[in-house]
């Protein structure tokens, strides 16, 4: 009999601490900061990596189809040239020479096709007069044909030098527009970022225009972000982009993803597909090409909506939950999140402003990094 009391009292003894366990962890549940729900603006983001890269176009090298010895190089790498400004002359004293050649025999072919048009011009009237005695019998047919043929090779002589005047001219043309090679312009304004030759090295151009200087333009930059397989889902051109560098870590840049490649990235395995975000030409002054910079781009962005912070919605039961305060009683009540950002989370329906919901004291969730959030906050 005795051992049945000592059972029994054991049994309860179990029971009663059980309740009062499960009774503490349902306390232990609903306790914590109370927080009034209210509206605010809440933003969700994906943070990706990006690198700084030069525009098509933005890099250009510059190079000769003249073959010299360099005569004068005004500019080396770091300095600022405007574009169209003389940048390399190349020595020309054979070309002009060749010119000057060729000018004389366009002048020389010019004064032998006067000769002809002279000539043919006392062809035609020679002609003429021969058709008016003929007709009056003070002449033969045979005198007439003669001065006909005379007069076409007169004309002929005439065409050949036309010819040959104008092909002494094309090739004049050519020649000076080789001694245009000898004098080089910059096509960009930019800095020189590559020199290959200095003054009184001898170029030489062959099949391929040497490169002599490489300018590139600082403000044509655009931002090349490496979006991972598992968010290029949601980004799309058109989205708003804030990004910044380690270089200049309290300055945000903004921009807009302006196209995405459908061409993927594969790094280390893992599959990226790249967006191109244009630069601002300001914020381009102060960047540099091949700089690594840490983007968020913003997926949705919603304004005046219920907000809790994130701490406060549970999964209980396969169901969204938050806990309420109301007349005194802490009591569970099922929500529909929406938007969520690294620190509020929108509530849609469930819940209305100005109810006050419990925030546990210890949430290991909240304190986890989101791929939303931004590090810099």
């Amino acid at each position: 009999m005795k051992r049945k009391i000592l059972y029994a009292v054991a049994a309860l003894c179990v029971v009663i601490l059980i309740v009062f366990f499960a009774t503490r962890k349902g306390e232990k549940q609903k306790t914590g900061e109370p927080f009034t729900a209210k509206r605010a603006s809440v933003v969700y983001s994906t943070e990706q990596t990006g690198i700084i890269k030069s525009q098509v176009g933005a890099i250009v090298k510059v190079g000769t189809r003249a073959t010299g010895t360099l005569k004068r190089l005004k500019f080396q790498v770091g300095d600022f040239v405007k574009k169209g400004e003389l940048i390399v002359e190349i020595d020309d004293r054979e070309i002009l020479a060749n010119i000057r050649n060729l000018e004389a025999a366009v002048e020389q072919q010019r004064r032998d096709l006067e000769a002809k048009r002279a000539q043919d011009a006392y062809n035609q009237t020679n002609y003429a007069r021969e058709q008016r005695l003929l007709q009056k019998e003070y002449t033969t047919k045979d005198s007439v044909e003669k001065a006909k043929r005379e007069l076409d090779v007169s004309r002929a002589q005439v065409e050949l030098g036309k010819a040959k005047v104008a092909e002494a001219q094309e090739k004049l043309k050519a020649l000076r527009v080789s001694h245009s090679y000898t004098r080089i312009y910059a096509p960009i304004s930019g800095y020189i970022s590559a020199v290959a030759t200095q003054e009184g090295e001898t170029v030489v151009s062959g099949l391929s225009a040497p490169n002599l200087i490489t300018i590139i333009d600082p403000v044509k930059l655009e931002m090349w972000i490496y979006v991972d397989e598992t968010d290029i889902g949601r980004v799309k051109p058109g989205l708003k982009v804030e990004y910044w560098v380690d270089a200049y870590r309290d300055r945000i840049y903004k921009g807009v993803v302006d196209r995405i490649y459908p061409q993927p990235e594969i790094k280390e395995n893992i599959v990226y597909y790249l967006a191109i975000v244009k630069i601002d030409p300001k914020d381009a002054l102060t960047l540099k090409p091949e700089m690594t910079s840490h983007v968020r781009i913003v997926i949705e962005e919603k304004t005046n909506v219920i907000v809790v912070p994130n701490g406060a919605l549970r999964f209980e039961d396969r169901k969204n939950v938050v806990y309420v305060k109301s007349e005194g009683k802490t009591v569970r009540r099922e929500v529909v999140p929406g938007v969520r950002d690294q620190k509020y989370t929108e509530v849609t329906s469930g819940l209305a402003e100005g109810e006050q919901v419990i925030v546990p004291s210890v949430a290991p969730a909240a304190k986890k990094p989101q791929n939303n959030a931004s590090p810099r906050k």
